[in-house]
């Protein structure tokens, strides 16, 4: 097998062209290195296996090249990176993984194919190095800018597939990318307990958290448009989880722990006071948590997830048993406006509008008696914190906004939980 030219090609990769720009040289048939030095690391973690059985090259998700050798001695340098670079970026968007997702089986594997495909011709396609058999999602009439899984429900119709569908017979050889693209093997593949040089799946996240870093710092020095790749990156490094139910569960953990305190009462006999008939013992109670909202209602707040971050209190609130009037809310821009007792916080009647300053809303809520076990601060952020947290009570942060990266921080104090919609 010619490695030499598998060597070639990743070089021609990722080396930056003599002119500064990717294209073909001034009046010669050869293209200039495309300047991708961010699939470095990825296309250098690939391990080639010679191999007859595929038509020209594929991958599974063990990061094994299959090569063709006949193949790779009759293709040209751009050819084999193309096929590469295609390759590469099956597995870097964990296409094998998200294909088990959607429960693709040898049925609709083809589709799934197609699907993932359009997704990479797109990211390729800015330095042309899309293959002609990867078809982008104009050319199989499909919307521009979509996922893979959003193609696949177009393409296949989303069919009903059950959840132990995945048959483990293999397909045959030419049959797609490989596994590397749906997880399904083929027949050429090594098994994945072979004893035989492998990527590990720790060791392919580090790949892509690697790549997808360069791949930022490179986008940003080009200024090229973000595209399929940029968000690709996003997700890697800033992955969006959904902050409902982080919400919901600090809330819980918050005043689980305060209703499992337990206080002394005299206006209820001890369990053994017939231990000792002749002292008086108090029984115990578990008091219930006091909940104070603190609700930042400056002009710069998102009213709609607000509201929708109200109502996730509610829901945890009520899970826990919080009885009804134990929520005092405090509405506060640059002063507390209105101070409420309600049923649940979505009742809150909400006042201001102007400059925000939340510590008097903080301290206002600290200072309130009986003394408040969990403080809920509803704010962008955008507003000084106090330097020190409220003896004896919780603080949880929830900080809304539609830009994680224009959220200001937070108190070390604080518990923090972005609430977050695109």
């Amino acid at each position: 097998m010619d490695l030499d030219k598998l060597a070639a090609a990743k070089l021609w990769l990722i080396s930056a062209a003599p002119g500064g720009q990717p294209g073909r040289q001034p009046g010669g048939a050869t293209e200039q290195p495309r300047d991708l030095p961010y699939l470095a690391h990825a296309l250098y973690a690939l391990i080639p296996v010679a191999c007859p059985e595929v038509p020209t090259i594929s991958a599974d998700e063990r990061w094994r090249a299959y090569v063709n050798p006949d193949w790779l001695t009759a293709a040209e340098v751009r050819e084999v990176a193309a096929e590469l670079a295609h390759l590469v970026w099956h597995l870097l968007a964990d296409h094998a993984d998200r294909a088990r997702d959607q429960h693709v089986d040898a049925t609709t594997t083809e589709q799934w194919t197609q699907a993932a495909d359009a997704t990479v011709a797109h990211t390729l396609a800015p330095d042309r190095l899309a293959p002609p058999a990867v078809r982008p999602a104009r050319e199989l009439g499909l919307p521009p800018s979509r996922s893979a899984e959003e193609y696949y429900a177009l393409l296949s119709r989303m069919p009903t597939v059950p959840a132990d569908g995945r048959a483990d017979s293999r397909l045959p050889s030419e049959a797609g990318c490989g596994s590397a693209c749906d997880g399904l093997r083929r027949e050429h593949e090594l098994p994945p307990d072979a004893d035989a040089a492998a990527v590990l799946p720790e060791d392919a996240a580090q790949i892509r958290r690697t790549v997808a870093v360069e791949y930022r710092d490179q986008a940003a020095r080009r200024g090229d448009q973000p595209g399929d790749a940029w968000r690709w990156a996003e997700q890697i490094l800033e992955p969006r989880v959904a902050w409902e139910p982080l919400l919901a569960g600090a809330v819980r953990r918050a005043v689980g722990w305060t209703d499992g305190r337990v206080e002394y009462t005299h206006s209820r006999p001890s369990r053994r006071q017939s231990a000792v008939p002749r002292i008086v013992l108090p029984g115990m109670r578990r008091p219930t948590p006091n909940v104070a909202v603190v609700v930042d209602t400056s002009a710069s707040v998102d009213d709609a997830l607000l509201g929708r971050a109200l109502g996730e209190v509610d829901g945890a609130l009520r899970a826990l048993g919080v009885a009804d009037g134990a929520v005092t809310v405090y509405a506060c821009d640059a002063a507390v406006h209105t101070v409420t007792r309600v049923r649940r916080a979505r009742d809150t009647r909400l006042a201001g509008g102007g400059g925000t300053d939340l510590r008097v809303g903080i301290r206002a809520a600290a200072a309130q008696r009986p003394r408040a076990d969990l403080i809920l601060v509803f704010t962008d952020g955008h507003t000084p914190w106090p330097p020190s947290p409220p003896p004896g009570t919780a603080v949880i942060a929830a900080i809304l906004g539609r830009d994680r990266r224009r959220l200001p921080p937070t108190p070390r104090w604080a518990t923090r939980v972005e609430c977050l919609v695109e």
